[in-house]
């Protein structure tokens, strides 16, 4: 396995990312070419690894799928790297995105719909599974009869935990016993967020409430979604969110924004939606009513186990096989149908205008 470096420029001409990997990759694909005469290069996000997937795959004539994971959302707000995701989406075999909002985003950009597949994260149901709650608890430390909400990501602002904060005193009015728990630490990206969070934790006086875990591994993210009476997501960008799927994997019903695909992985019966992500309150209302509502904790398992990271798989491993096949009969692949239960234009396009209008609300939010 080659792990080739990456020569860049920090925060000076990002547009130029795409083509430095390019040059920095070339000389390990060159020499991997050599062992092992490959069919086809996967690139996952479109920026810059898209960009420098599809410069190898004209250098050595083969196909390239490129998949979206969110990041993208926020690069298309830059003009030339707009021009360079769009420049190399509509030269890959396929687009693979993780949600319908990032298909939307791949059509708008001049990508012919026949070569967009919307297909969204798996879990991992084996690692992800509900344990007794009152066995998690005392693993955790947990009261029994505490009220706990868990969020779970980095310490990243996208991720909303100040509005949540802001939420608390709310919640614990019509809950005493309120433990709201986040799990995970600073990020790269973090910058001053965390310090910003302990601020506010302070200026609410909610510290005996309030619990921001750490870096954590996987088993005991799992254990505190399974101890947990409701899992909450307050991201301002998501492409598929992995934590709400595993909230739901361990049976935890959640509360989120619409971001992503979690309106699809929540469905009808698994949760509550929060439409202005902005609003404290509206998280606060939120939070109370799911906490009130009898959920069917094994009911949600179930249905979470129908999005296993197998099935996505074996969902991309077919577009592989297709394009590797239409690149060997020579087919253009914008001759390619698309498929039955891809998201029609008109989709696309309303995908598009609610995307528009959610940044909107957060624009004048702010």
């Amino acid at each position: 396995m080659e792990h080739p470096r990456f020569f860049y420029f920090p925060g000076l001409f990002k547009t130029l990312d795409g083509l430095l990997l390019f040059l920095s990759a070339l000389p390990a694909v060159l020499r991997l070419r050599q062992r092992f005469d490959f069919d086809l290069i996967d690139a996952h996000f479109g920026f810059p690894d898209g960009v420098a997937a599809v410069l190898l795959g004209l250098w050595c004539r083969r196909p390239v799928t490129v998949t979206l994971r969110g990041s993208e959302l926020d690069m298309v707000r830059y003009r030339m790297r707009r021009a360079a995701l769009g420049w190399a989406l509509r030269r890959a075999a396929r687009v693979i995105a993780v949600s319908n909002e990032l298909a939307a985003l791949a059509t708008s950009l001049g990508v012919a719909p026949g070569r967009v597949r919307v297909i969204g994260n798996g879990v991992d149901t084996g690692r992800f599974r509900p344990v007794d709650r009152l066995d998690a608890r005392r693993s955790l430390g947990i009261a029994e009869g505490a009220t706990l909400v868990v969020s779970v990501g980095h310490l990243a602002r996208v991720k909303g935990f100040d509005i949540l904060l802001r939420a608390v005193p709310g919640i614990a009015a019509e809950y005493p016993g309120l433990r709201f728990v986040i799990v995970g630490g600073p990020a790269a990206s973090s910058g001053a967020y965390p310090a910003e969070l302990d601020s506010e934790v302070a200026r609410l006086r909610i510290a005996d409430r309030v619990t921001v875990t750490g870096p954590v591994p996987p088993e005991q993210v799992a254990l505190w979604l399974s101890a947990a009476d409701l899992f909450v997501l307050a991201s301002e960008r998501e492409g598929s969110p992995n934590a709400l799927r595993e909230a739901l994997a361990c049976g935890c019903p959640a509360v989120t924004c619409d971001v992503g695909d979690a309106r699809e992985i929540l469905g009808k019966h698994a949760g509550f939606f929060v439409t202005d992500r902005a609003s404290p309150d509206r998280w606060c209302d939120a939070v109370t009513a799911a906490l009130k509502t009898l959920w069917n904790r094994a009911a949600i398992r179930r249905e979470a186990e129908r999005h296993t990271w197998s099935d996505v798989a074996a969902r991309v491993a077919s577009e592989w096989l297709a394009c590797i096949a239409e690149a060997k009969d020579g087919r253009s692949s914008r001759d390619v149908a698309p498929e039955p239960d891809a998201p029609s234009d008109r989709d696309r396009r309303s995908g598009l205008e609610s995307s528009a209008q959610r940044r909107a609300q957060r624009d004048s939010a702010r």
